[in-house]
């Protein structure tokens, strides 16, 4: 007959079919449904015995110590079963027919199943020691074949008569019959752990009903031998063991076979992806199935760099949790896979509680080392323990697993240095990109998701003071701070040199300004680099994630706008703002208008007068660049002077300031006022180098003289690149050019560099003048600002000065010069030439009451470089 072992299955959970343990709740249900099955089986049995026609007796005659024959018969029919494994399945072939064919000839129905059941449950118990509720099953089918069996044959033989001829074809008819029956009930016991019972019955009846008739056959042909003469019977036994053996064998060189074809189609399998996790839940997969196991599992260690040990697949007991774990190390350096048994667990030097009953280990190795280890465990399908076919199949996968696993390895190594930091091992920026358009398209519900930039101030100085090494040190001490502030979920990202990124979520604003704060004050502890501790500041830009944003460019750009205004600005936090954005659309059009207005001389040159404050003289202007556009109207100075600087243009914007001013100038001068101009030059202006060339070009020209030329530089721009910076104020301080600080007291320049500057001139900001006659820290400070020029041996110009109480208090001061709306607002060069010839302010030596001198004056002096004859740009340059 067949039997199938009704075994739980492998449940297959995702593409690459990682085998999960099915939980303990779900795994006692089929269990108690096959008992329950095989307690119906038995109530249906009972009665099915009672009815069976003569009941106590036999239908030929035997020997008395025939039944003890036939239990011994069945016995070895069981010890000599052959497994054909199929997936999961267990297919037992047997030639239980033969017994059962004598069985219902000569012995009556009760001795029978006596034998049935004592001979096979013997053989059970001591070769596959299965679970009692498989055993009660296995019993249970057992009888009811006996049941069945006996009752075909018995009412074959009432039509048929008792005739040798009819009691032989009767009986391969009956155990046919029986044995179908007796699969079709295993069948359903298999379907209550796997599903489908239809299919499995279809399955059943169309691949094993011929084996069966089969070996029904084979009993026929024995009872036939045994009705002519006992000695015949005797004589079958020997071609029917050669017979069974030749299936056997055949039988297990199939099995051999398919998995020699398992084995190798393995390396294939799993070696169709470089993606490590793929390969691992596949080789978990395979391993699972090729061995019939229920538990399996892959740990992957920490090899070249990877982050950390991984483990693949479900155990369910403690697995190694490193190459050098001392629980598992006898088996990780074994030359080869073991089966381990518990009670053998301290022999080879782990805890019994890590190892399953008869499981399988085998480490994954090649030349460079253990690259893991795999587990199997919890065998299906009739042999319930590994043998040593397992362990040289487990062998020869393991070393197939090893070359796929390293190229894994290799593959996510090269995968993670190209999307990590190599210095701080953080995401780089492409990692970075792709992490924040991934949480963009799925964000998280409520709160803020928020990018942050972080820059680190006079970085540069680190590395040019105490070198690259040092430079590295602060880089990663940074990162591991900043880390620290993290909370789970946020992801810190190193995009290029000092520039780091973070994307993080929180409740609201004010949590947000906490990190920020947060980042701030780490990386403003003091650091010990090379014996010397320094303290670095960072900058801080941060951009919320709008609803329409589901890419990485628009948040990234906006914090990386708001971080370059917190440096500028020197306020360590920004929050992105439209207004602090200088490359929008709008702003991009701007400069292409911008660079036609410059093109088409469309820009012009007002004129502050600046007052002497002891003599109430006029002693010279202030030159500032006005843009009125025919469809934007007035565009204010701060934001077309800013996209020039943002573009390149300001060394054009400034040349057109020169060229024009000069020119002016030497108007001004032609017409008897010997005044002074200036000329406010930018950040950017001071890092060109041909700067003083161009300058001395222009008042070569003019024929100026250099003294009457005033550079104004704020402070700030004084500590970018200084050196430079430095270059160019020298060049300019060489040729005779005043230089002047403008906006002083905003800045954080120290008295020491100022003092060591070539400068004459110091001009106090606006806001401080505003507030000087109702705020008494603004006039104290106004005050000392005055003293220290002079006593450094400058002039002190006040600016923004708007009522004639400031200018009163100003004087009493003693400040030198003052400009502002009290004096005159910046005015085209033909309005201020007609300011100057009726204020009541002198400038010049002719006297403004000569009605001569005014008609002597021309039309007007020029406002543009194409009209102003005594404005001659040097050679090769434009105005």
């Amino acid at each position: 007959m067949t039997e199938r072992a009704a075994e739980e299955g492998i449940r297959v959970d995702g593409a690459v079919g990682a085998p999960t343990l099915i939980p303990s709740a779900r795994r006692v249900r089929p269990e108690v449904a096959v008992a329950a099955l095989a307690t119906v089986i038995f109530a249906v049995t009972a009665p099915l015995m009672m009815t069976v026609p003569d009941l106590g007796s036999s239908t030929m005659p035997s020997w008395t110590g025939f039944v003890v024959i036939a239990a011994f018969a069945f016995a070895f029919a069981e010890l000599a079963v052959f497994h054909f494994e199929f997936r999961t399945e267990a297919i037992s072939f047997s030639l239980s027919e033969v017994p059962i064919a004598f069985s219902v000839v000569f012995l009556a129905p009760g001795p029978a199943l006596g034998a049935r059941l004592v001979g096979s449950a013997i053989a059970l118990i001591i070769a596959r020691r299965p679970p009692l509720y498989k055993l009660w099953f296995n019993l249970t089918v057992f009888s009811i074949e006996i049941a069945v069996a006996f009752h075909l044959f018995r009412a074959m033989l009432g039509v048929w008569g008792d005739g040798s001829t009819a009691i032989v074809v009767a009986a391969i008819i009956a155990i046919g019959v029986t044995t179908t029956f007796g699969s079709i009930l295993v069948s359903i016991a298999i379907a209550m752990f796997e599903g489908d019972v239809i299919a499995r019955i279809a399955d059943e009846l169309r691949s094993a009903t011929w084996l069966y008739m089969v070996n029904a056959t084979l009993g026929g042909m024995a009872l036939t031998l045994a009705l002519v003469s006992p000695l015949l019977a005797g004589l079958a036994v020997i071609p029917m063991i050669a017979l069974w053996y030749v299936i056997q064998t055949y039988g297990e060189i199939g099995q051999r076979l398919r998995d020699l074809n398992a084995i190798h189609g393995f390396a294939g399998r799993i070696g169709q992806s470089l993606n490590l996790e793929e390969i691992a839940e596949s080789a978990v997969s395979e391993a699972a199935r090729l061995f019939r196991s229920e538990a399996a599992a892959l740990v992957v260690f920490d090899v070249g760099g990877l982050p950390l040990t991984q483990t693949f697949g479900a155990y369910g007991r403690t697995l190694p949790t490193s190459a050098d774990d001392p629980g598992w190390g006898a088996l990780i350096e074994a030359d080869g896979p073991q089966i381990v048994a518990r009670r053998h667990a301290v022999d080879v030097g782990i805890k019994p509680a890590h190892v399953a009953p008869g499981a399988l280990v085998a480490p994954v190795r090649d030349e460079t080392g253990p690259l893991g280890v795999l587990v199997i465990a919890e065998r299906l399908g009739a042999a319930l323990r590994y043998d040593e076919g397992d362990v040289a199949r487990m062998q020869n996968i393991t070393e197939q697993l090893a070359s796929a696993l390293r190229k894994g390895l290799l593959h996510r190594r090269i995968e993670h240095e190209a999307r990590h930091d190599s210095l701080t091992g953080l995401p780089n920026r492409s990692a970075f990109e792709r992490h924040v358009a991934a949480v963009a398209q799925d964000r998280p519900e409520g709160g803020l998701l928020f990018v942050v930039m972080l820059d680190l101030d006079r970085f540069k100085e680190v590395n040019d003071t105490l070198g690259h090494h040092a430079g590295d040190e602060l880089l990663v001490e940074f990162s591991r701070r900043i880390s620290s502030q993290l909370a789970p979920g946020d992801v810190l990202a190193r995009l290029a040199g000092d520039e780091f990124a973070l994307l993080a979520h929180r409740a609201d604003t004010t949590e947000m300004l906490d990190l920020a704060r947060s980042c701030v004050d780490q990386a403003g502890q003091p650091v010990t680099l090379d014996g010397l501790e320094i303290v670095v500041t960072a900058s801080v830009g941060m951009a919320v994630l709008g609803p329409d944003d589901r890419t990485s460019g628009a948040p990234m750009r906006r914090a990386d706008i708001a971080m370059y205004n917190a440096k500028s600005q020197r306020s360590g936090i920004e929050v992105y703002r439209n207004e602090i954005d200088r490359r929008t659309p709008a702003r991009l059009s701007m400069l292409g208008d911008l660079r036609t207005a410059i093109e088409r001389d469309e820009l012009d040159v007002h004129y502050q007068p600046k007052l002497d404050l002891a003599t109430g003289t006029v002693i010279g202007a202030e030159a500032l660049v006005r843009w009125t556009h025919a469809i934007r109207g007035v565009v204010q100075p701060i934001d077309f002077v800013r996209v020039a600087e943002d573009t390149g243009l300001i060394k054009r914007l400034t040349d057109l300031l020169l060229a024009r001013g000069i020119g002016a100038l030497r108007h001004f001068h032609d017409l008897g006022h010997p005044l002074g101009l200036s000329v406010n030059l930018s950040t950017h202006d001071l890092l060109d180098t041909k700067l003083p060339e161009r300058v001395e070009s222009y008042l070569n020209a003019n024929g100026v003289d250099p003294g009457k030329l005033t550079m104004e530089i704020t402070e700030s721009s004084l500590l970018i690149d200084a050196p430079r910076s430095r270059s160019t104020i020298d060049g300019l301080h060489d040729i005779g050019v005043r230089m002047s600080i403008d906006d002083f007291g905003t800045g954080y320049s120290s008295l020491s560099y100022l003092r060591r500057l070539p400068v004459s001139e110091l001009k106090i900001d606006q806001s401080f003048i505003a507030n000087l006659l109702i705020d008494e820290q603004d006039e104290v400070i106004v005050r000392s600002t005055i003293d220290l020029g002079h006593n450094l041996g400058l002039e002190v110009v006040a600016e923004g000065v708007e009522s004639n109480e400031v200018l009163v208090r100003l004087r009493e001061f003693g400040c030198d010069v003052a400009q502002g709306f009290c004096i005159s607002r910046p005015l085209e060069a033909r309005h201020f030439m007609t300011w100057l010839n009726t204020t009541m302010h002198p400038s010049r030596r002719q006297d403004p009451s000569d009605p001569e001198a005014w008609n002597d004056l021309p039309a007007g002096p020029p406002n543009s470089t194409a009209n102003a004859e005594t404005v001659v740009p040097p050679q090769g340059l434009e105005p």
